[in-house]
């Protein structure tokens, strides 16, 4: 029987923005090495996003979910060779750099227009979502652990999530198996999201503000976020990429509870790991900051607005080549169906606010 915390290392490259890391005590990679194992898998996905973006243009299809579809044909690249870290890195660094970038054509004023309601929605959602996880999983017969945990993941930010909050609860048998369910079918249920999604708000002709909070405040992982959010329009994407930076926010208070609620980790068998504070949020502030005071020269700013979309372009390429959807079905039914209970809760909830706002 194999071991849960080596099947769960296999699985922590879905963690694309935020999240922990494993502390190995191993002296940093020097950077020309580092610069020379991530060349080949980034030029493929800037190849890969090259030709999402030729058919988009030419046939008037999201270039996001393009780029998603012609992603997953390369799933492989992924797995093994000498492509695998340069895709891992282009899911990650590159699309935290491309999220920090979106703060040149974003404006404080974005954020105040919110108001209180929508404030307190996101923060009652996700409290909501991870009580629910605890109460269904209870009537599964599922472990309060993985309640919590899916529960988490599902409010905050989807795969970082699982693995933040696993780092500060208690050490148990199952904790490396439950991060690993969590994991795994939370991101594998966020991809589907951003397929049917758009597809879904199109139909029911839903605004551009109405779209991005519903895609910013019920898809899991910021990456799949963006990929949603930006098929529609840029006025989506935007307004998806506020509410589900918020969300992200939420991950902080949250894991402060988690280890309130948790007796610290003891035993040698823990594997120390840390909180990896998202930094890329800073950067995105800044550039909010210094756009809604002017700072930023127009030129500069087109840059910065044209560097983001492609970079963005290139990581959803890359979250494309990580995607198995068949891995998902290995999980159970119970873990399954718990995912996509709480998945149509937290739309359905964002459905009725709208409604009422």
């Amino acid at each position: 029987m194999s071991n849960p915390a080596d099947e769960l290392s296999k699985y922590e490259y879905l963690d694309s923005i935020e999240g922990v890391q494993p502390y190995t005590g191993r002296d940093v990679e020097p950077w020309a090495d580092k610069i020379k194992a991530v060349t080949p898998g980034v030029l493929v996905c800037g190849a890969v996003a090259l030709a999402a973006t030729f058919i988009s243009q030419h046939y008037e299809a999201p270039v996001m979910l393009l780029c998603l579809l012609l992603g997953m044909v390369f799933h492989f690249m992924s797995q093994e060779g000498p492509t695998r870290r340069g895709v891992h890195f282009t899911s990650q660094t590159i699309l935290r750099v491309g999220v920090a970038l979106i703060g040149a054509r974003i404006m404080l004023s974005d954020f105040t227009a919110l108001g209180f309601g929508t404030l307190s929605l996101v923060v009652l959602a996700t409290g909501g979502i991870i009580l629910t996880g605890v109460i269904l999983a209870r009537l599964l017969r599922l472990d309060r652990e993985q309640g919590l945990l899916i529960g988490g993941a599902t409010a905050i930010c989807g795969a970082s999530a699982a693995l933040a909050l696993s780092a500060v609860m208690p050490p148990s048998k199952t904790l490396e198996k439950n991060t690993l369910i969590a994991v795994v079918g939370v991101t594998a249920m966020g991809t589907m999201s951003m397929v049917f999604y758009p597809v879904i708000i199109g139909f029911l002709g839903f605004a551009d503000y109405e779209a991005g909070m519903l895609i910013g405040g019920t898809i899991h992982d910021v990456s799949q976020v963006v990929g949603a959010g930006y098929s529609i329009s840029e006025e989506a994407g935007d307004q998806a990429i506020i509410i589900k930076l918020i969300r992200v926010f939420m991950l902080v208070p949250v894991l402060f509870l988690f280890a309130l609620g948790f007796s610290k980790r003891s035993g040698e068998d823990a594997a120390p790991r840390r909180f990896i504070f998202p930094f890329f949020l800073i950067g995105f502030l800044v550039l909010v900051g210094g756009n809604s005071l002017h700072l930023i020269p127009d030129q500069v700013s087109g840059l910065l607005q044209n560097s983001s979309k492609w970079l963005l372009v290139m990581a959803i390429t890359a979250v494309g080549m990580k995607t198995s959807l068949k891995v998902m079905f290995s999980l159970g039914w119970r873990p399954i169906f718990l995912i996509l209970v709480e998945t149509l809760v937290l739309a359905g909830v964002y459905f009725a606010a709208l409604s009422i706002m």
